[in-house]
Order: C-alpha cells, then sequence, then structure tokens
C-alpha cells in the first residue's frame, strides 16, 4: 500500500519516528511474505514475471478474481495493473514522502529519535526510510491512481504473494475509502497508526490464506507467535538502519495481523468487516481486543507549554499511542517487560521545540492507574540510565539491558534524569498516573551535535507541565 501517512505512522516510533503521519508507503513484505509455500502457484493466479502491461492486467485481474473470494469481498471496479522498475517504485516513494508529510514533521521526527538516544546523531532519517523502502519493496497498490504497480524482477510465489496483499488494499479502499483514511492528516498520528494496522492485518491474514490454501491452513490457524519469530527473523535486511524504525515498519503488520485474526477466530471475515464500520480509535484496541469491544477510548492530552529557557516555538505536536511506547521500551528492556510496561497507556501528548538552532522535546503520558505510571517511569529510568549509544547496534543486536532493580532504585524519588554529553538531559517526573518526559535542549547539524541543558532546567520543565496537568 503506498500511502506516506501510512509510513508515517506505522512507524510509530517511527511515528516516533514518521512522527505524525500514521502510514507510510508501505510496501508488501509482510512477515511472512519472504519465504510464501512452493505450492502456492496452484492457488488461482499466473507465476509468469509480467512483462507487458496487458500482461499485467491479465494478471491483476485474475488475481483480484482470486482474493476477492478468499477475502470474502466483492470487487467493485477493476484495478489497473503496471510493471515499474525498482528505482521507480523508490522514486515513487520519495515524490509520495515529500509531497504528502510536511518536511517539519519528518525533520522533528528524526530530532525526536536522536533525543530518545536511539538514533546516531549522523543518522539521516529521511535516507533511512528510503533505504527500508528500496530493500523491501515488491510492489503495492496506490489509492489514488486505482493501480497495482510490480516489479518487473518478481517471480513465481513472490509475485502471487505480493499480488495476493496488495490486491486485498484495492479491496479495502474500493469497500472502506482507503485512499481518504490513510492521507496525512495533522496531530493523529496514533489513530492512523491504528487504521495502518487493521490494513496491513487484513490483508496479511488474506495472503496467509492464500499462501497455505492447497494445504487447508488458515491465518487463524496459525499461532501468533509464530508469526512473531517470523517478524524478528525478517528485521535484519538493512543493516544500516537502526533497529527501532525496523520494528516500526514491522509492528503494524504483527500487531495488525494478531488483532485481525483474533476478529477472524470469533466471527470470520463478517467480524473485520465490521471492525472497517467501526474503526479502532487507537493503536491500544489494535493491541487489545477487549479495550475495542469495550470502545476505551484514548484520553485527550492538552498542548504542552515549551521549557522557559529553551526554543518556544512548536515544529510538531502529536500522539503516539501504546504501540510507539512499546517499540520504544524494546530499546531498553526485553520485549515482554516492554509490552508489559506499556500495556496501561491512557493517552499521551509529545512536542517538539525549536528555533532554528536548539531543538527540546517534550512528552507527556497518562496511564490507566497509579502504579502503572510507576511501572512507565521504571521503563524510562532504564533508557535513562543506559550509556549514551549503547542501544544504537546497526546489526540489531539487543544492548546489555540496564536491570529493573537498578531502574527502580534510581526513580524511588520520583523523578530522574541524566545528562548526556551530545542531546542534551533526559529527564522524567511522575505523578498519580501522569509520567513527563523532557529532552535537551541540543543543537545538532550534519556534522555535529552538542548538549545546551542541565538537569536542573529539565527536571524545572517536567515539574511545570505535571503542575499544568489535571489530577
Amino acid at each position: 500500500m503506498m500511502r506516506w501517512a501510512s509510513v508515517a505512522c506505522s512507524l510509530g516510533l517511527a511515528a516516533l519516528a514518521c512522527t505524525g503521519a500514521s502510514s507510510a508507503a508501505r510496501a508488501t513484505r509482510s512477515p511472512t511474505a519472504a519465504k510464501p509455500a512452493p505450492t502456492q502457484a496452484r492457488a488461482g493466479t499466473s507465476a509468469v514475471p509480467p512483462r507487458e502491461a496487458d500482461g499485467a492486467e491479465r494478471i491483476v485481474a485474475r488475481a483480484l478474481t482470486y482474493m476477492s473470494g478468499l477475502r470474502e469481498l466483492a470487487a467493485t471496479a477493476p484495478v489497473k495493473g503496471r510493471v515499474i522498475s525498482r528505482d521507480q517504485m523508490v522514486q515513487r516513494v520519495e515524490h509520495e514522502l515529500d509531497t504528502e508529510i510536511p518536511p517539519a514533521v519528518v525533520n522533528a521526527s528524526g530530532e525526536i529519535l536522536f533525543a530518545l538516544g536511539t538514533v546516531p546523531a549522523s543518522f539521516d532519517y529521511r535516507r533511512g526510510l528510503l533505504d527500508v523502502m528500496r530493500a523491501e519493496l515488491l510492489g503495492f497498490y496506490e489509492p489514488h491512481d486505482k493501480t497495482m504497480f510490480l516489479g518487473g524482477d518478481l517471480r513465481g510465489a513472490e509475485l502471487d504473494a505480493t499480488l495476493w496483499h496488495e490486491l486485498v488494499h484495492a479491496l479495502q479502499d474500493q469497500h472502506y475509502g482507503l485512499e481518504k483514511l490513510l492521507d496525512f492528516s495533522a496531530d493523529a498520528g496514533d489513530w492512523q497508526g491504528a487504521v495502518h494496522a487493521l490494513a496491513e492485518g487484513d490483508a496479511t491474514s488474506a495472503m496467509i490464506d492464500a499462501m497455505f490454501a492447497p494445504k487447508g491452513i488458515r491465518a487463524p490457524d496459525v499461532p501468533d507467535s509464530v508469526m512473531d519469530l517470523e517478524s524478528a527473523l525478517s528485521t535484519g535486511a538493512v543493516e544500516q538502519v537502526p533497529a527501532i524504525i525496523k520494528r516500526s515498519v514491522m509492528a503494524p503488520y504483527v500487531d495488525g495481523l494478531a488483532f485481525v485474526n483474533a476478529l477472524r477466530r470469533r466471527g470470520g471475515w463478517s467480524s473485520v468487516d465490521e471492525a472497517w464500520r467501526r474503526l479502532p480509535a487507537s493503536t491500544e484496541q489494535i493491541l487489545h481486543l477487549d479495550k475495542y469491544d469495550a470502545h476505551e477510548a484514548p484520553e485527550p492530552i492538552p498542548a504542552l507549554a515549551p521549557n522557559a529557557s529553551g526554543p518556544s516555538e512548536s515544529t510538531y505536536s502529536d500522539v503516539y499511542g501504546e504501540e510507539t511506547l512499546r517499540i520504544l521500551f524494546e530499546e531498553w528492556m526485553p520485549a515482554r517487560a516492554a509490552r508489559e510496561a506499556a500495556s496501561a497507556w491512557a493517552g499521551d501528548r509529545v512536542t517538539a521545540f525549536s528555533d532554528g538552532q536548539l531543538t527540546s522535546v517534550a512528552w507527556r503520558i497518562r496511564f490507566d492507574t497509579a502504579a502503572a505510571a510507576l511501572n512507565g517511569l521504571h521503563g524510562f529510568a532504564r533508557g535513562i540510565l543506559m550509556p549514551e549509544d549503547q542501544t544504537l547496534d546497526g546489526r540489531g543486536r539487543l544492548p546489555d539491558f540496564v536491570s529493573a532493580a537498578d531502574a527502580e532504585l534510581a526513580s524511588r524519588s520520583g523523578h530522574v534524569c541524566r545528562e548526556r554529553n551530545i542531546r542534551g538531559p533526559m529527564a522524567v517526573r511522575h505523578r498519580g498516573r501522569e509520567l513527563v518526559v523532557t529532552l535537551g535542549p541540543f543543537r545538532r547539524n550534519s556534522h555535529s551535535a552538542s548538549s545546551e541543558g542541565s538537569c536542573g532546567a529539565a527536571l524545572s520543565w517536567a515539574a511545570l507541565l505535571l503542575n499544568e496537568a489535571k489530577p
């Protein structure tokens, strides 16, 4: 699916990363698409590589008919087919990134990732996203053009998997207006991230059905833990891209697939169609089906005030959501602990401030209970205590995590702060159900970065934002 509103947001942390746009140009490279079943060519599409426009049209038409029946969603219009090179695909992705997402959002996203200590000072966020797309992009459905774009080098099972996945996006677009849902919308990051996860989970679940149809296996028959393993094995394709971005790109597929499969287990595809008619309100609802059922909406957090001693112009403000919080915590603790620390998320607001020279960031997070907020404090403490740049292993290897006991000890006073050489201070304060994280200020350009703040100022800013919070 080609929508940068989708990349951005699915980047959750790439919403942290892509900050803001909820769902960006996503290629067909799902957790399970890398190794399709060798028997899948029998399932209804042609494994002959498309070489001419009319050949592509025929292949797309056959695949659309097949997936329409399998997905139980009637095609209401034909889908055009077009063969393009990988370079042409990347050029289209780059054009959409530059035209759909405001440059200030892209820039702020990279600055926030740097402020959190998850990417090195030399990392170019925009270029990193394009590197991932170049490595992973096989084909995509473009809602605006109503066209299925296929890589000219696709063959056999890889071609089938790409068609199956992306043509479900075409069916979603025909029935539910996918194009409008995933167009970039300011201050809608978490919500668009949830829609992106639903879209990718739906398409991936149907694709798995098609892959294993000859064996009589459906996606809901496969344990979610197997999908998690496939995801972990498929995120190392671009070594120079930080692991947090690769995890962010994969998250909508894995989380969305678990959500869709849970719906299918209890009501088949009609339950998934109902989710399209009553969209999830947050990634929290994607991660917790019971919260979706209960209509548990995010609690709104008002705008954050800048630090009096730092930059005052707000360059980016959005809601990150539970999925992004979990992806961040996975930088600092094992995956299970990260899920637990993020699971009682109730609402948040992140804002980046800049004057063109200095940057600072504030993030206020509300949890369901005071106890859950304390667990969140311990999670951030593990990141604050971790030596600077320890997480920046380009090969995705796990760091030596700070122990939970050390984090708890450091945060007994209700706050933790550490001054960092190039990123500025990182501070967190806790009160009741609320946490406030402040980062910077720091100065960064293409050649260097330096801290321009102190823990005293960072903690004072956090205290001010907590005092403005409602009990």
